[in-house]
Parts: C-alpha cells; sequence; structure tokens
C-alpha cells in the first residue's frame, strides 16, 4: 500500500512537472505578412459627402431653442431620426458670397435662446478603407461634427463671425479608424452666438467630407493602369523586433524595400505602395518580409498577389470595294465590328471629318455593347448631299473603345523628388559661355562640363533643398540625355515641360528653341512651376534625344529644376490605335444623257438607219430604249417603244411622205436613268442624186512644185445640195480622205504634206441625204517638191574621139529635162571655168557631145529638171548627211567639187554643221588648203578634189563629226571630167647607133612629143614583114652578138592613147656587121633612093591636098564630108588663152586656146557661128556646116 501511494506521489510529481512545462512562455519575434490587397481607385481625394452648395445633400435636421433639450444619443448611429425633418443644405438665415441657403434657419427672435440650435443627420455608404479623410465646415458660429457617434471635434467656431467656404478654424482631420465599412452617419451640432446686439446674429452651416479611400478589388486592370497597394504585415511574437524589413518585387524585379526598425511585440500596420504592372495578363506581386530576429515560423514571411492585366481592342472589318451611289445619293454598307480585347465594351461609332456632318451618316447599331471576342455587324448609311458633285470620295469612320484612354509617364523626373543627373556649366560673370545653340544638340561635346543633379540653386525653395550648388550671377547651361527605345509609344500624344527657374532662361530639345524668356519678359522667382509648356512630341526622336536649357539671375538667387511629362495613348501601350475605315465611294449621281443624231431632216429611203450616242460619254451605260412618234401634217400620234438596245443603231421602216420623231432615254448599271421630255429630232422621208464640179484655179495642172493648190467647187445643175465632200486620194489607194464638209460652193487650199499624184473630186449631198455618185476625180495632179537626183555613167579619163557620150546611169525620179553644160580648158591649165550649155539632144537617156577639140579637157555638169519644174543645180550643190558613227574619216560627195580656181573663188565649200540634232547648222567648218593633214585645226577639213572627197581629222587634227549630227555642204560642182587626145604622137628622130665590141650595138634617138613608150622592130630583109623585138620606155636600146651581114630596125612611138606613129626618120635603120671589121655607117644609093621618094611624095601630098580643097569648095553644103577633119598645125607661140583673129571683120575665128593644142578649132563668125575643124594650113578655109568661105585667121 505505501508502495503503490509512492508510486502515484512519483507520477503526480511529474505530471506537475509536464503541466509546468508545458506551460512556460518563450519570449519570440514572429514577423508576418498575412494580407495583401490593391485598388484600382485613384490617390485623389474622394468626396464622400458633397456640400449642400455644390449638391443640395439631403440632412435630416432638428432646430430647437437650447442644446439641453437635444434628444439622448442623437449622434450615435442607430438614432432614429425617421421624424426629423428634410432638407437639403445648406441651412442658413440669407444669402452669403452668392450662396443662398435650401433651408432656413433663423434665430432673429426676440429671445436669446429662439431656434439657437441645429441639429442634423447625413447617411452614407462607404466602400473600401480610408486611408486620410478631412472635413470641411462653413458655419456661422459654432459646431460639433460627429461620425458614427464619434466626435470629430468639439465646439468650433467663433463669436459673431461669418461663414467662408472653408472656414479654416471649424477644418479637421477625420480618424481612418472611425469610418464604417458601409453605412455611416455624420452627424453635427451648430449653435448661433447671439451677442447684446439683437437682430444682427447671423447663422449658417454646410459641410463636406473628403477622404482617401482604399477599395480593394481583385478585378483585372487595364494594362498600363497602376493600382494602390496595401500590405498587411506585423509581428505576431511576444517579443519586439528590430530592423522589419519588407523586400516587392514582381516578375523578378524589385519594387520596393521597406524598413521598419522597430516593430512591437503582437503589433500590426499597412504599408502602402504604388504599383504598375508591366506584362500583359498575370502578374504576381511578391511581398517577404524579414527581421533582425529569431523567426522561427517562417510559413507567414512571404505573400503572393496575383493581378491580371488586360487590354481593349477592336477590329474592323469591311471590304474596301468601292461602292458606286447613283442618282439617290443612298449608302449602305455593311462591316464588321469585333472585340478583339479582353475587356467587355461600348463601341462607339463616328465619322472622321468635319465634311461628313451634313451626310446623315447614321450606324446601326450604335454604342453597342460588345463582349471579348464577340462580332458585330453593323450598317452604315448615309445620304450624299446635292452640292457634292460627281466623283471619287472617302466616307471615313472610326471605331472607338469606351476604353479610349491617355496615360502619363515621366520622360524627365524632377530633381526636387529624386537624383537625376545632368551635364552643366556656368559662366565666370555676366556674359554668356556661347554665342550659338550648338551645344543644344546631341552632336556638341560637353566632357568638359561637370556631372551633377537637379536642383541646381543656392538656398532652399520653399522647403526642397537644392542638390548642386550654384553661385553668383551668371549663367548656368544645363544639359540632359534622355533615350527613347521607341517613339511610337508616345504618338498621338504631347508632353508637358514643367520648369523652376529663377529668373529667366531659355529651354530646348535637340537643338530647337521650345520656349523661354531669356531674351525678355520681367523675370521671376522660381516655384513649382514657373513655366508649364505643353508642346507636341514632333521635338522628340527614336533614340537619344538632348534636353538643354540656359538659366540666367543677374541679381538674385539661383534655382533650376525641370520635369517633362509624356501624355499619351494607354493603348500605345500594346500598339493599338483607334481603327479609322475609309469607304471608297464613286459617286455617279448624273443619270446618263443621250440622243438620236441628227443626220438631216430628209431621208432617201424608206428604210434607214436610225442612229443615237451617249453625249454623256459614260462608260457604265447599259443601253437605251428608243421611242419614235409619226407625225402627219399637223397630227401627231402616240410615243411608240421601238425597243431596248445595247448598241447605238437600227434599222427603222417607215412611209414615204411622212415625218418620223425620235428620242432616246439612256440607262447606266447604277440605275440612273435619263429624263427627257421632249424629241431628240426628226425625219422625213425624201428620193434624186445631186451632182457638183471641181477645179484647180491655177490651172490644168498635171505637176506642179508648189506647195499647193487652190480647189474651187461648185453644184452642177442642182439646187437642193446640202454639203459638199472634197475628196481625195493619192492614185493607187482605194480609200478617199476628205477635207471635210462644206455646205456652199467655195475653194480650199490644198497643201499635203508628202509629195504624191493625187485624185480629187468633189461629191455632194443634199437635203434628203442623197450622194452624188462620180467614179472619175475631177482633177489628177502630181506634187513634185523635191529636187530630182541624177547619177551619169563614168567617162573615161581620156577621150580619143572628138565626140562623146555621155548616158544617164540613174535618176530618182522621171526628169522632164537634163541641161547639160560643159566648159573646157586647155589640158594641164586650171582657170575660171566658162559654162556652156549644150546644143546637143538627149535620146533614150544618152546625149553624143561633139566636135570636142583636141588637147582640151572638158568638164560636165548636168543639170537635171523633173516634170513639176524642180531643178537639182550644180551651181550651187546642196547636200545634207546625217553622220551615223564617231568614226567618220571621209566623206564621198555625190557629185565632185570645182577647185575654188575654177570658180575664182578662194573657198568652194561651204560646210556647216547640226551637231545636236535640233535643225540648227550652228558650226561653220573652214576648209584646210595644206598638204600635210597634221597641221589641221579642231574646226578645219581638207578636200580631195580628185576624188571628191571630204577628209576629216581626229577632233584636234582636224574636225571629227559626231554621230548623229547633220552636215550641210553646199558647193558648185560638175559630174564629168574628160581629156580629149586624138593625135597621135610624133615619129621618132635623131637617130644613132653605136657598134661595140664587133657585133654588140647600142641604138639611141629622142623623145618624141607625146610619146611614153617604144615599140622595137626588125626584118631581116625587104621582102619579110616587120616582127616586134621588144618594147620600152628608155630612150636607149642594147643590140648583143649580132650576126654578120645586114640587120633593118625601126623605133615605133606610143603615146598615152596607145596611138602609135611608125614614121621614123629614114623609115628604118641598117646596120651592116663585118667579121672583125669596125662597121662604118653610110647612106647609100637606096637610102637616097628613100629621101627622093619621101620628097617626092610630100609634093604629091600637098598637090592632093589643094585638089581636095577645090574640090570642097565646089560642093554645096549637103555634100560636106560628115565629122571633124584632122588639120596638123605647127606649134604656135601666142600668148595664153588668146583668140587669134586677122581684123573685126575677120569671116572666121580661132576657139580660144586652141592655137595651142594639137587640133585647131574655128568658129564661123560671120555665118551659122558654128564650131569646126580642118586638115591642112591652107590660106582660105571653108566652115563645113554653112558653106561660108574666108581666109584663115592663121
Amino acid at each position: 500500500m505505501g508502495a503503490k501511494l509512492g508510486i502515484i506521489a512519483l507520477l503526480m510529481t511529474l505530471v506537475g512537472i509536464l503541466y509546468f512545462a508545458s506551460h512556460v512562455v518563450i519570449a519570440e519575434a514572429d514577423p508576418f505578412v498575412d494580407e495583401v490587397l490593391y485598388s484600382t481607385g485613384s490617390t485623389e481625394n474622394t468626396v464622400l459627402v458633397e456640400s449642400g452648395r455644390d449638391n443640395a445633400t439631403l440632412y435630416r435636421y432638428l432646430i430647437i431653442d437650447d442644446y439641453s433639450v437635444s434628444p439622448e444619443n442623437w449622434s450615435q448611429p442607430e438614432f432614429n431620426d425617421s421624424n426629423w425633418l428634410l432638407g437639403a443644405a445648406p441651412f442658413g438665415d440669407r444669402s452669403s458670397g452668392g450662396v443662398e441657403p435650401n433651408i432656413i434657419w433663423d434665430t432673429s427672435g426676440s429671445s436669446p435662446y429662439n431656434d439657437d440650435v441645429i441639429l442634423i443627420r447625413h447617411k452614407f455608404q462607404l466602400s473600401g478603407i480610408v486611408t486620410a479623410a478631412e472635413i470641411d465646415v462653413a458655419v456661422a458660429n459654432f459646431c460639433t461634427p460627429y461620425l458614427n457617434g464619434n466626435m470629430i471635434y468639439d465646439d468650433r467656431g467663433g463669436d459673431s463671425r461669418a461663414q467662408e467656404y472653408w472656414n479654416d478654424d471649424a477644418a479637421g482631420t477625420i480618424a481612418p479608424s472611425l469610418f464604417n465599412q458601409g453605412e455611416n452617419v455624420l452627424a453635427v451640432y451648430a449653435r448661433d452666438y447671439v451677442g447684446g446686439w439683437g437682430s444682427s446674429n447671423r447663422q449658417w452651416i454646410d459641410l463636406q467630407v473628403t477622404a482617401q479611400v482604399f477599395d480593394p478589388t481583385n478585378e483585372s486592370i487595364i494594362f498600363g493602369d497602376s493600382v494602390s497597394v496595401a500590405i498587411g504585415s506585423g509581428n505576431k511574437g511576444n517579443l519586439s523586433t528590430t530592423n522589419f524589413t519588407l523586400n516587392i518585387t514582381a516578375n523578378n524585379l524589385l519594387i520596393e524595400t521597406f524598413f521598419y526598425e522597430t516593430v512591437a511585440a503582437d503589433g500590426r500596420g499597412t504599408t502602402r505602395l504604388q504599383w504598375t504592372p508591366e506584362l500583359i495578363g498575370l502578374n504576381q506581386l511578391n511581398v517577404t518580409v524579414s527581421c533582425d530576429c529569431n523567426d522561427t515560423n517562417q510559413t507567414n514571411n512571404m505573400y503572393t498577389l496575383n493581378l491580371t492585366t488586360v487590354i481593349y481592342s477592336l477590329s474592323t472589318t469591311l471590304d474596301t470595294d468601292l461602292v458606286t451611289v447613283n442618282q439617290s445619293r443612298l449608302i449602305t454598307k455593311l462591316f464588321l465590328v469585333e472585340n478583339t480585347g479582353d475587356l467587355t465594351d461600348n463601341v462607339t461609332l463616328s465619322t472622321e471629318g468635319e465634311m461628313f456632318n451634313n451626310w446623315n451618316v447614321q450606324f446601326s447599331p450604335n454604342n453597342f455593347l460588345i463582349y471579348p471576342g464577340e462580332p458585330q455587324i453593323v450598317t452604315i448609311s448615309a445620304t450624299i448631299p446635292d452640292s457634292y458633285e460627281d466623283g471619287y470620295y472617302n466616307l471615313s469612320f472610326k471605331v472607338e473603345s469606351e476604353y479610349n484612354y491617355v496615360i502619363t509617364k515621366n520622360l524627365l523626373n524632377r530633381g526636387a523628388y529624386e537624383y537625376v543627373d545632368w551635364k552643366w556649366i556656368n559662366s565666370t560673370g555676366s556674359e554668356e559661355l556661347y554665342n550659338n545653340t550648338n551645344w543644344t544638340k546631341l552632336g556638341f561635346n560637353d566632357t568638359s562640363w561637370r556631372n551633377a543633379s537637379t536642383p541646381f540653386g543656392d538656398d532652399d525653395l520653399g522647403g526642397i533643398d537644392y542638390r548642386t550648388f550654384w553661385d553668383g550671377n551668371n549663367y548656368g547651361y544645363f544639359r540632359h540625355i534622355v533615350d527613347i527605345p521607341d517613339i511610337g509609344l508616345y504618338e498621338g500624344g504631347f508632353m508637358t515641360i514643367n520648369v523652376a527657374t529663377n529668373n529667366y532662361g531659355d529651354h530646348y530639345i535637340n537643338g530647337i528653341y521650345v520656349f523661354g524668356d531669356i531674351d525678355g519678359g520681367n523675370g521671376h522667382g522660381a516655384e513649382y512651376w514657373n513655366e508649364e509648356y505643353q508642346v507636341y512630341i514632333n521635338y522628340l526622336n527614336q533614340g537619344p534625344n538632348v534636353i538643354a536649357s540656359i538659366v540666367s539671375n543677374p541679381s538674385n538667387t539661383q534655382w533650376f529644376d525641370q520635369e517633362i511629362i509624356m501624355t499619351f495613348p494607354q493603348a500605345n501601350l500594346w500598339n493599338y490605335k483607334t481603327q479609322i475605315s475609309n469607304i471608297p465611294i464613286y459617286l455617279d449621281a448624273t443619270a446618263p444623257t443621250s440622243r438620236v443624231l441628227e443626220e438631216g431632216f430628209y431621208r432617201n429611203s424608206s428604210t434607214f438607219d436610225v442612229k443615237w450616242r451617249s453625249i454623256s460619254d459614260f462608260e457604265d451605260l447599259v443601253g437605251y430604249y428608243v421611242y419614235y412618234l409619226e407625225k402627219d401634217g399637223g397630227n401627231l400620234g402616240d410615243w411608240t417603244l421601238l425597243g431596248f438596245y445595247t448598241n447605238e443603231s437600227t434599222t427603222f421602216t417607215g412611209q414615204g411622205g411622212l415625218t418620223y420623231r425620235f428620242k432616246t432615254i439612256a440607262t447606266d448599271t447604277n440605275g440612273n436613268i435619263e429624263n427627257k421630255g421632249t424629241y431628240d429630232t426628226e425625219m422625213r422621208i425624201d428620193l434624186e442624186l445631186p451632182m457638183s464640179t471641181l477645179w484647180l484655179i491655177e490651172g490644168d495642172l498635171q505637176f506642179t512644185n508648189l506647195e499647193g493648190v487652190t480647189l474651187q467647187w461648185k453644184a452642177n445643175d442642182t439646187i437642193d445640195i446640202q454639203a459638199y465632200l472634197i475628196e481625195y486620194r493619192i492614185v493607187g489607194n482605194n480609200t478617199w480622205n476628205d477635207f471635210g464638209a462644206f455646205t456652199s460652193p467655195g475653194e480650199f487650199w490644198f497643201s499635203p504634206e508628202g509629195d504624191a499624184k493625187f485624185e480629187i473630186r468633189s461629191r455632194t449631198v443634199d437635203y434628203a441625204g442623197n450622194k452624188e455618185n462620180k467614179p472619175t476625180p475631177d482633177v489628177v495632179v502630181t506634187f513634185d517638191r523635191l529636187n530630182p537626183n541624177l547619177e551619169l555613167n563614168f567617162i573615161d579619163k581620156l577621150t580619143g574621139s572628138d565626140e562623146l557620150l555621155i548616158s544617164v546611169k540613174s535618176s530618182s525620179e522621171n526628169l522632164s529635162h537634163i541641161n547639160l553644160e560643159y566648159a573646157r580648158l586647155i589640158e594641164g591649165t586650171e582657170d575660171v571655168l566658162d559654162w556652156i550649155p549644150s546644143e546637143s539632144q538627149w535620146q533614150d537617156n544618152e546625149i553624143l557631145i561633139s566636135p570636142l577639140i583636141d588637147g582640151y579637157t572638158y568638164y560636165f555638169r548636168a543639170n537635171p529638171v523633173d516634170l513639176a519644174g524642180n531643178e537639182n543645180s550644180r551651181e550651187p550643190y546642196e547636200y545634207t548627211v546625217m553622220i551615223e558613227s564617231n568614226h567618220t574619216e571621209k566623206l564621198e560627195l555625190p557629185v565632185l567639187p570645182l577647185k575654188p580656181i575654177m570658180i575664182g573663188k578662194i573657198r568652194n565649200i561651204e560646210l556647216t554643221v547640226d551637231e545636236d540634232g535640233d535643225g540648227v547648222f550652228e558650226k561653220t567648218l573652214e576648209e584646210y588648203t595644206g598638204s600635210d593633214l597634221v597641221a589641221m585645226k579642231a574646226n578645219q577639213y581638207w578636200v580631195n578634189y580628185v576624188n571628191g572627197e571630204i577628209i576629216f581629222g581626229n577632233g584636234q587634227d582636224g574636225y571629227k563629226p559626231p554621230a548623229n549630227s547633220s552636215l550641210s555642204i553646199i558647193f558648185q560642182a560638175f559630174d564629168l571630167e574628160t581629156t580629149i587626145d586624138v593625135t597621135p604622137p610624133d615619129a621618132v628622130d635623131n637617130v644613132e647607133y653605136v657598134i661595140e665590141d664587133r657585133n654588140n650595138v647600142t641604138i639611141s634617138w629622142d623623145r618624141p612629143t607625146e610619146a611614153i613608150e617604144f615599140l622595137i622592130e626588125r626584118r631581116e630583109n625587104f621582102t619579110r614583114p616587120w616582127t616586134t623585138l621588144d618594147n620600152t620606155s628608155d630612150l636607149n636600146y642594147k643590140l648583143v652578138n649580132l650576126t654578120d651581114g645586114l640587120h633593118y630596125y625601126r623605133i615605133i612611138s606610143i603615146d598615152r592613147m596607145e596611138y602609135t606613129n611608125p614614121n621614123m626618120e629614114g623609115d628604118y635603120l641598117e646596120i651592116f656587121i663585118e667579121p672583125e671589121v669596125n662597121i662604118i655607117v653610110e647612106v647609100d644609093r637606096e637610102t637616097n633612093e628613100v629621101y627622093t621618094y619621101i620628097g617626092i611624095g610630100v609634093v604629091l601630098a600637098s598637090i592632093a591636098a589643094y585638089t581636095a580643097l577645090n574640090f570642097i569648095r565646089g560642093k554645096t553644103e549637103d555634100e560636106l564630108p560628115e565629122g571633124p577633119m584632122i588639120v596638123p598645125v605647127d606649134d604656135y607661140t601666142t600668148g595664153e588663152n588668146e583668140t587669134i583673129t586677122e581684123e573685126e571683120s575677120s569671116t572666121f575665128s580661132i576657139v580660144k586656146g586652141s592655137q595651142f593644142s594639137r587640133q585647131v578649132m574655128f568658129i564661123c563668125e560671120t555665118g551659122c557661128k558654128s564650131e569646126f575643124e580642118l586638115d591642112g594650113e591652107d590660106d582660105e578655109i571653108m566652115c563645113p556646116h554653112c558653106g561660108t568661105m574666108g581666109n584663115s585667121p592663121l
């Protein structure tokens, strides 16, 4: 038993120990955060109870004589005031400061306690947590306010003083703890102070309660909005904690840190901050608490607030097809509006632009609610006013969200609230450092400037201390660089530049002056702010921007601070813009117009075409309704629809003698219909062909080189001609062209652009539409205004005849005739040419020229004349040529240029150049007359007169014609040149030979006149013929190894014409070779006989010539021999180019210069004036053409 008691006692002891141990309290801190709330309400003051002045706020009120009779607990929330009067503040006895009392509270009775007290009660609702509150009172004279039964202050006011909005001594703060969630009761006791002057007292009571209310919510916010965050935290431990720290982060970024030095045991508080979530969608705000303590409970040290941001966005979809509006001027169009954002939205649609104010634009529906993802079909309708002309328009409208908000962000913070880095420099005196504004620009080098923070000053400003000391009367220069990564963020916004300066300042952005007063104004003291200047964002650039200011205060303290606030559409944050849509409109309110064509009143057939056309020429025409009515004398029928046509003509059949009226009604694709009240035209059926004639005033021309001819026409026994059709065509063409229709006889100047052979006729149309039928033209005339080109066949430079056949190689057209001229000079001479028309006639493009004088060089030029009388003269010859290449070295002329001496001038060729293709030959070139072409100048050329070529240079040594230039060359020219040579060379004379080494012989002789070559012949004896041994151009010939015996040789002279003369002096040369015996040449008897024969031959020839002359004298002209007679003459040394005559009355004269040639030409002076030639040297000669006889001028 005792043991058991001991055990029991022991157990009881252990239980006691355990119980004691379990009830020992350990002292420790327990920091916690258990609540994080956010509110979307503004941190600005909210009016909880509006004044009666502003809103006629209703109160329950009770007016009593003295407060002692007031109901018990009248100020408590639960007090029943339902039997009190209901009225609106203000309560008073008279108007004051322009404010009238809504309820009269008058204490002017005789008793000092007559209605002196008023009790008023007002209930209001509150949602949210009040963080600060104030009461403002306008009272005369004293009042005591209560909130939810709690006195705010006791009996404030003053004796005999009037109310003000608001009385300073009646204002007060309200503890946030006095407010209730839900209903609150404001109760006020007001009393009048009654002085000793009776009725002079006054009464007034009116109130206003404002508060900062934190209204917690868990709703989403619009991206870009800020929220007020309230953090509930404290210390649940029984030991105070030190260094209590709250770290707030969001999306892994530190938002803010709050530090409390001490938090008491079981203490609690609320920490508030502003937070702008940075993500669209879910954002998490993490709050972590820590302290310098032994915190064993970590479960309550962190709290996460989830907040979702949303956006608003509307999408408008409509097709952009052109809407065509007809004469109804009505527009109806459907489009789709879709809510592509996260918020339920209220959509407002309106036109964009003042021009649509009178279009009566309606949207159906409009101002409608639309949920996220919901589409809404909208109909837009409008009526275009009559004042708008047809054309293209854009009906612009915009779709706006109800959340069309703007937000503000600081681009540049003021230094009064935080450190803001600037670069600055100041002058050392009252003079400016810079005389330009380069320091305001981005590229300015400010490395020598100092780094500092705003504000700059030398004394505090309203309790704000400077961060950078700036002293002295000088100029301060300030630069701050702000970077804008995306300027589009601020699109559609503006910026507010706030500046605090003392005394003057100019302010720049990116080197552009924005505003300032440094060059004017009266100066000012510094305040926040001196200037609040709003400007558009076009001063800013994407990337770095320079904010620059110069501030001067020459006589007072210094101060400078600045901030820039950007205000811009909140939707810019997610790149959403209010969408402006355009409906392209083509207004076609004009109905098409048309008419039946008036093609004359009369018709010459009972079936005829009715034609019409669209006068308006619209491309959207659909077709025409064609109507007609029948007119028989004075009787009119009804309009009858002929049909609907999409073309512009139809065939109509009527009756002769009747008139038909027609009209068309046009309609287009847009439904516009023409309105026409009358007819277009009328036609009468009538049935005789008119006639006319046409001729040329200039006469019956077949060919003409005139610029034009005058056509004249008239009717031919016809009186009802409506129109004359003057028609023409080029021969060979099937189609006639016309000059138009003429209503009467007249004339017309016909000047075709190009040359051709034209047929011209007149045809007439009478009033019935009968047309004249004229298959053959009235006039056929060929226009030829171009000079003809002619090319003659080549002739040899030498002609071995006294006659020459010249022929045409080609011509550009048929020619009327060719004027052939010639000039002649003694061969080898140069002089001015005297051109003589040829008397010979062309036959089959050939002409025979004779007689030609031996020893003369003849020049021929052919001037072609075409059938129209155009002549392409060689005096001068005009030639224009296009240069196609940059490498033209020479130019071959179509005809040969005469040397300048032959025309009696220094130069023959006039050459001008059109280098730029404008048709003006502005550059004149000069002919180079030297022989060294390297010496040519850049504006010179050289003429090869022999070959008819112009030689150019390389641009430095001689002119170089550029490509695509034109040359104009004017010169006197000729076509052909030949020298007449009909006389064989003289015979070889003075022949000698020398025998060497017994049987080698060298023969030598003199060169006869005209001989250029020699033929060496030999024969064995007189019975054998001569054989050719050799030919040579030398004047000697060597014979080698001749055999013994006689050898016979003769030398025949040959001239350039290959004429030969075998009559060597002595006829031949006889050489005898003896063996080893020197040969002595002796003229033997036979040789003497030869000489004797020669002498006798000469005598007989003279007799024969004399007999022939006497025989000819006895002949008639018809019996005279044809062709020239060769009469050899001796050389004559009279002066050059001199005509030899015996006397002035001489029957014959000598052709000038021919006395020096190999053939003398005579002129029959007293007879036929013809030229002729004769063989022989008789004293008396006869003209072979007319038979005139006379003494020879020789």
